[in-house]
């Protein structure tokens, strides 16, 4: 700046003027709406897990204009895909993580049949927490006492404590395992009362839970508030966000765990509602009202009556996810075209944030696309029944994605593989599916990275899901007697859920042309069937003997 310009800005500043605040940035416009078929295709990616049939592509097209979008979210909503959509979330939120080869390090027992269940009985959720939290039914047989389960923990309680703070009351405590959460208002205390109460008496905290201090060291940036040794006694730090428990709700008082579970599900704890509600709109909007569903603190909602309205209707609604899902469904800000935005923005819900594809629904949409069953082994090593579930444990013959878990033990064990189920696991895990869950995550990691197209190109699973075979509906579609172009207009209503464009109908009408109207071998040309061989399975017990 020249002199005389500095000497003109000091001046405005002794007379008291301010600077001039830069003008509010406009809210930016909202998107269009997207086009039929491209909803259609979202909502049942949303709803069911997988992309659309091509009877309900038809069913939605036959509806009348002006319904046919409410029509559908109605169906979706009651299409049995909802629990196999929604399992694999909750299995990540939960941190379900069962092992069927001796499982012995942190694993929980397999309660994933308990949630599909709840899921597919649309079980108020007020109800499927405090089932959770009671952890009554079977370890090994898909009840919730399976999430009670964490082997080799040192205090396994303490780890459902996290799970449950983080997934229904957006407090992460995961630092407070070992010492004060430095960067939450969270302490061990907090933590371990909770593990109390889990536990049903008092905890005393192992030297594995507690960080110990070099008195000579440099001031260490956490603190320790509870040393090795302490005794914790069962209790709720959290009254500040769940509020009290009406009269007459807690049918034995005696009991820890019950009153946490009143605690949480609480009418009167608004938390507990805004959480859900808040799942579900950044799971179908791409973005929350509270950015993290996991850790609230330190975060305002961006908008606070909106939240509000959702959770009060949600507490209304009996607990009803599918009300939930319903309302956001049925709502501009879901139906409009998704954009990329960032900051300030990304607030204004203007349009949806674009949302990759979990590695679940790829899966199950590359089956359903070839209208393939996945027909893989029984994810069981023990196929003789001769170990107990504790040590070997059968998850049966998975009928959707969500059902796979850890095949680790085959690196061990070659004479143990699953080839089948080996190659969707592999699609799986390229996509951001985790094995083992160790620990609850509501996020998992969805970059690109070189093993997506090298697996959609030559993995075993695309060359089963690409195959023509008997079992596939593009083998269906090209021995039926119509036109090449109405066999890419087939196609492509199959695979993408839209029509295609002039030009592309003209480019793959051309490539296939060739050679079309021969396509058919002759019934006495077909060579015989063969005898299909009874397959014999390698089990634990048998897998050394000739």
């Amino acid at each position: 700046m020249k002199p005389a310009e500095i000497a003109l800005l000091k001046k405005w500043i002794a007379a008291g003027a301010k600077w001039p605040e830069a003008p509010a940035a406009a809210p930016p416009q909202p998107g269009e709406l997207v086009g039929d078929l491209a909803f259609l295709r979202r909502a049942t990616l949303d709803a069911t897990g997988r992309i659309p049939t091509p009877e309900e592509i038809a069913a939605f097209e036959n509806d009348a204009p002006e319904t046919r979008r409410a029509h559908a979210i109605d169906r979706l909503l009651e299409d049995k895909g909802w629990a196999d959509r929604w399992t694999p979330y909750w299995q990540d939120v939960l941190a379900e993580n069962p092992n069927i080869l001796k499982p012995n390090l942190n694993n929980t027992g397999p309660f994933r049949w308990w949630i599909h269940e709840s899921l597919y009985d649309n079980k108020p959720m007020d109800r499927f927490v405090t089932e959770l939290v009671m952890m009554r039914g079977s370890v090994y047989g898909g009840g919730p006492a399976g999430f009670a389960l964490a082997t080799q923990n040192d205090v396994p309680m303490a780890a459902k404590a996290h799970v449950l703070s983080a997934a229904f009351l957006g407090t992460d405590m995961k630092c407070a395992r070992c010492h004060d959460s430095p960067y939450h208002s969270t302490k061990q205390g907090d933590l371990f009362s909770m593990a109390a109460m889990l536990e049903r008496k008092p905890i005393t905290i192992p030297k594995t839970s507690s960080v110990v201090f070099d008195p000579h060291a440099r001031k260490p940036l956490i603190t320790v508030t509870l040393k090795a040794g302490t005794k914790v006694e069962p209790g709720f730090a959290f009254h500040d966000l769940a509020g009290g428990v009406p009269d007459g709700v807690v049918r034995d008082g005696s009991d820890s765990r019950e009153r946490l579970a009143a605690w949480l599900t609480s009418p009167n704890n608004w938390r507990f509602a805004e959480v859900l509600v808040n799942r579900m709109w950044e799971r179908l909007l791409g973005r929350g009202i509270v950015e993290d569903p996991d850790d609230w603190e330190g975060r305002d909602p961006s908008h606070p009556d909106l939240l509000r309205y959702l959770a009060r209707d949600f507490v209304i609604g009996g607990y009803d996810l599918k009300r939930t899902a319903r309302l956001i469904m049925d709502s501009h800000a879901y139906q409009r075209a998704a954009r990329a935005q960032v900051g300030a923005e990304a607030r204004f819900f203007a349009a949806p944030q674009p949302r990759r594809l979990s590695a679940e629904q790829i899966v199950d949409s590359l089956f359903a696309a070839a209208g393939k069953d996945l027909a893989t082994e029984q994810l069981n090593m023990d196929i003789d029944g001769a170990s107990p579930a504790s040590t070997m444990m059968n998850l049966g013959y998975p009928r959707r994605a969500w059902e796979f878990a850890s095949l680790s033990n085959e690196r061990d064990r070659p004479a143990l593989a699953m080839p089948r189920a080996q190659s969707v696991v592999d699609a799986l895990e390229a996509f951001g599916w985790r094995s083992s869950r160790q620990a609850p995550e509501s996020h998992r990691e969805q970059g690109v990275n070189a093993l997506q197209p090298a697996t959609l190109l030559n993995g075993n699973v695309s060359r089963r899901i690409a195959s023509l075979s008997d079992d596939s509906a593009f083998t269906d579609l090209a021995l039926r007697d119509q036109s090449v172009e109405a066999l890419v207009e087939a196609t492509f209503l199959r695979i993408l859920t839209r029509r295609p464009t002039p030009k592309e109908a003209q480019t793959f009408a051309r490539m296939l042309a060739d050679g079309y109207a021969d396509r058919l071998t002759p019934q006495d040309e077909l060579p015989a069937e063969s005898a299909q061989k009874r397959e014999r399975y390698v089990s634990w017990s048998n897998h050394l003997s000739a």
